[in-house]
């Protein structure tokens, strides 16, 4: 071990050396060390020192009291000691995060979008967005009542379904930070009530802080997001499989499928167990496409728990379990179920109509929502299917502001997916989030390109390839008698939809999309019960 490891400092370690030859270069300090550590019996003790014979050219030294430098030099190196264990005490007492990113130097890469951070990941910047162009063409029986009059159609068309711009990062590593914007609004607005947003209009979705790994609570949010409540919704559109989320979602969450408010989520056990409640106000109208609302008594409360029983393999195989509650207000209290076709083209309640509709009725109680998850990933198949139940009590057909009138007690609507997909790819599978219990982005095992080499001759990438196919149920009849409007389009029943696709990752952040979509409608109104099909393409990229 060198000295100056040993002493821990330069300069005591150098007050020793310049000590040391101090000692060996005086005679006389030489002499009096060689009397003390020579041995009465040392032969050489009792030997005449031979004389050089040359004069002294300086005068003679006193001598140097050895010990007095030793204890001067234990002296030092204790006090310094003690120095360095203040310094350390100090650095105890402050708060972690005072000692952060000192150096605040940021590098640039290309991480889904354009991201920069410095080296102790304290500081992170990312500027992104997404972009989905979908083209549809639709088939359907005539004599189904649909959307707004007994003369709606769904017609051929295109739409930007998202086109959005995006900022997020983190600042002194425990605040994270979202600012999303939506140029594509009009598609995103809830199927019931949605006059309020008109065409061309610009929303936001998610505007949030989040404060990372706080004592007991684990992380909270706050501002404008979604709140926890299902597989499918929760999970980002992004990682979605299909064009379009479920008739579940359509009907019971997607009219507040954006709320502001206070979000509390954290994981558990090696991330084998989430938890997640928020407590927001809604309002389907402006605050879901908008981010603000002005009404009394909006308030929602939800709560998620999700596990995993089985869990191997970084993922490649794993069961999820989940339970989902909501609650929450309405808006003037209204109370309207309603639901789309699970593929698209235009915008706006005429153009996207509602295959469903329960028509106004009134309650003072708001809504419950209650709903069961469940998904398994083997390998290249996973599958996941979900299960919800919507109730609302003391149903009433009319309220003038003050008074409700005309009672139809309570109803309960139920509904449920199946889904499953399988990769043709080789290695590629579906990924999952065991931090927010949710799907992650898929990642090809190979991505698709196709490109000349040096030696003039053509390769190419496959990217990844996945089959996808789903079964929805959705009940929208409940009452005594059952809700349903009295005239106009659409109208209470069932709703059978099964979507086939395929598709195609030509790297993470690319996908072509192709859905092929039957439903089957069964109407409370005699006659009007059919079948609808569609077929889409989507080109999507996010960055």
């Amino acid at each position: 071990m060198s000295v100056s490891s040993r002493c821990g400092t330069g300069w005591p370690c150098a007050l020793l050396l310049i000590a040391a030859f101090l000692c060996t270069s005086n005679p006389h300090a030489r002499a009096q060390s060689e009397a003390t550590n020579s041995s009465p019996c040392d032969p050489r003790a009792a030997e005449p020192k031979a004389s050089l014979g040359a004069p002294l050219l300086s005068p003679p030294q006193p001598p140097l009291d050895l010990e007095a430098i030793k204890q001067m030099i234990r002296e030092e190196l204790k006090a310094e000691k003690a120095r360095q264990d203040e310094e350390d005490r100090n650095k105890k007492a402050q708060p972690p995060w005072l000692g952060i990113s000192k150096d605040l130097k940021l590098s640039a890469s290309v991480s889904d979008g354009f991201t920069a951070e410095t080296a102790d990941k304290a500081f992170r910047f990312h500027f992104g967005g997404r972009l989905e162009f979908d083209n549809a063409w639709f088939t359907q029986n005539n004599n189904l009542l649909i959307g707004s009059s007994s003369t709606t159609r769904l017609e051929d068309g295109t739409d930007f379904r998202r086109a959005r711009l995006r900022a997020d990062g983190l600042l002194w590593e425990w605040i994270e930070f979202v600012a999303e914007v939506n140029f594509a609004n009009i598609q995103d607005v809830a199927n019931v009530n949605n006059q309020t947003v008109p065409v061309g209009s610009v929303g936001l979705t998610n505007c949030y802080l989040t404060f990372c790994d706080l004592p007991v609570v684990g992380n909270v949010r706050v501002g404008h997001f979604k709140a926890p409540t299902g597989l499918d919704r929760y999970t980002s559109a992004n990682y979605q499989y299909y064009m379009e989320r479920s008739s579940l979602f359509d009907a019971f969450l997607d009219p507040d499928q954006y709320q502001s408010g206070l979000l509390l989520f954290n994981s558990y056990l090696d991330d084998r167990v989430t938890a997640a409640t928020s407590f927001t106000r809604v309002n389907h109208g402006t605050l879901n496409s908008f981010g603000f609302d002005t009404q009394d008594g909006l308030y929602a409360v939800g709560l998620r728990l999700t596990g995993l029983p089985i869990y191997q393999d970084d993922g490649r195989v794993l069961m999820h379990l989940g339970f989902d509650y909501f609650h929450h207000a309405l808006t003037g209290h209204t109370f309207a179920v309603g639901n789309r076709m699970p593929l698209r083209a235009g915008g706006g309640s005429d153009e996207i109509p509602d295959l469903l509709a329960t028509g106004n009725f009134f309650t003072p109680n708001g809504v419950d929502v209650v709903d069961f998850e469940w998904a398994f990933v083997y390998g290249p198949f996973a599958m996941s299917a979900e299960y919800a139940l919507a109730r609302a009590t003391d149903v009433f057909e009319s309220f003038n502001g003050v008074n409700f009138a005309g009672p139809r007690g309570n109803v309960t609507y139920q509904a449920f997916y199946v889904e499953s997909g399988y990769f043709l790819t080789p290695g590629d599978r579906r990924r999952y989030d065991k931090k927010t219990g949710t799907w992650d982005r898929t990642v090809p095992q190979e991505n698709a390109f196709v490109k000349r080499g040096e030696d003039g001759r053509w390769c190419h990438g496959s990217g990844a390839v996945q089959l996808v196919a789903r079964y929805t149920y959705l009940d929208l009849v409940s009452g005594s008698p059952p809700l349903t409007p009295t005239s106009g389009g659409a109208r209470a029943g069932t709703e059978q939809d099964v979507t086939l696709g395929v598709n195609w990752y030509l790297n993470p952040q690319t996908i072509i999309s192709l859905n092929y979509v039957w439903t089957h409608l069964d109407s409370v109104v005699a006659g009007a019960s059919g079948n609808l099909q569609g077929l889409g393409i989507r080109f999507h990229v996010d960055f």
